[in-house]
């Protein structure tokens, strides 16, 4: 259990399930009057769907990976100034083992987003989910890998911001028959997405001088370490969203603590980044997530 636990990739997790959660307390706290107790059930829903969908995507990227070579370094526990271990790459389970795993997280993933679909009475979105699928099966995997060609960020920002974001509110809206705030989501989506960028800045730049060798073409690669400097942007820029958010519609006597707690975080990542802190960077950067879905929940309360 503790092998499939350490493929799960754990830390990485929130970038998949803070924005579900995020985008249900927004339905509910502009439609606290109306909100439906069926919402409840579309939102655990929408919330394992986005929980098995971030596992099938671990679980791909950790094979196609193995297969290609990209990992033949990352069979070491994770140290502080080193990713985390890769399964397929370390010997720790066959190539068939991982597969089964990435095709039982498949099926829940499908089950859970029909039964959201359902609750919702909104079975086009199925297309979405599908394009999910397909978004993190070749993220590194098939003959030519997006994620290979420097779209990882643009990639992360669509499906783990707007996809996510947006599409789980809106389907917790229309399960509740309310109405759904499009502008707003647009703006949390956006602070959602650029937060898992910079988890996935942070990762490039780590493995930077492998994926070189390996002809992984990120945009760490191509700008070297002066990519840097865009990790901060990524979360100043996510912050401005949230207080943005926050100020406008809601509690603007809240925007202050928020800026201060997140400027925080900001800066004890970005200094275990200049020290090559990795592991810290990312438990920073990770917290940072459920951070924001803390302060919409006051804003809410």
């Amino acid at each position: 259990m503790r092998k499939w636990l350490l493929g799960a990739r754990l830390r990485t997790l929130p970038a998949g399930i803070c924005p579900v959660i995020g985008a249900f307390l927004l339905d509910l706290g502009l439609n606290c009057k109306t909100f439906m107790p069926i919402g409840y059930v579309e939102a655990l829903l929408c919330l394992l769907t986005a929980l098995f969908m971030q596992l099938f995507a671990n679980f791909a990227n950790d094979y196609s990976d193995g297969v290609r070579g990209t990992d033949e370094k990352r069979t070491e526990p994770e140290g502080n100034n080193r990713g985390p271990i890769r399964l397929l790459a370390s010997g720790l389970v066959t190539q068939k083992e991982l597969l089964c795993a990435c095709v039982i997280c498949g099926l829940a993933c499908a089950a859970f987003g029909i039964a959201a679909c359902a609750v919702a009475k909104n079975f086009w979105f199925l297309l979405i989910g599908v394009a999910c699928f397909l978004a993190g099966w070749f993220y590194v995997g098939g003959k030519r890998p997006y994620g290979y060609m420097a779209l990882g960020e643009i990639s992360v920002l669509t499906f783990f911001g707007f996809v996510d974001t947006m599409g789980s509110g809106y389907l917790i809206a229309q399960s509740s028959f309310l109405h759904f705030h499009s502008a707003l989501f647009a703006i949390l989506s956006i602070c959602f997405g650029l937060s898992s960028v910079s988890i996935l800045a942070l990762n490039n730049l780590r493995d930077r001088e492998e994926d070189k060798r390996h002809g992984k073409i990120t945009l760490a690669v191509c700008l070297g370490t002066s990519y840097a400097f865009f990790l901060p942007i990524f979360l100043f820029f996510s912050l401005l969203s949230l207080s943005f958010l926050l100020g406008y519609y809601r509690l603007p006597w809240l925007v202050a603590p928020y800026a201060v707690c997140d400027l925080a975080i900001i800066f004890f990542s970005c200094r275990a980044v200049a020290k090559r802190h990795w592991k810290s960077g990312m438990r920073l950067l990770s917290s940072r997530l459920m951070v924001i879905c803390f302060f919409l929940a006051v804003a809410l309360a």
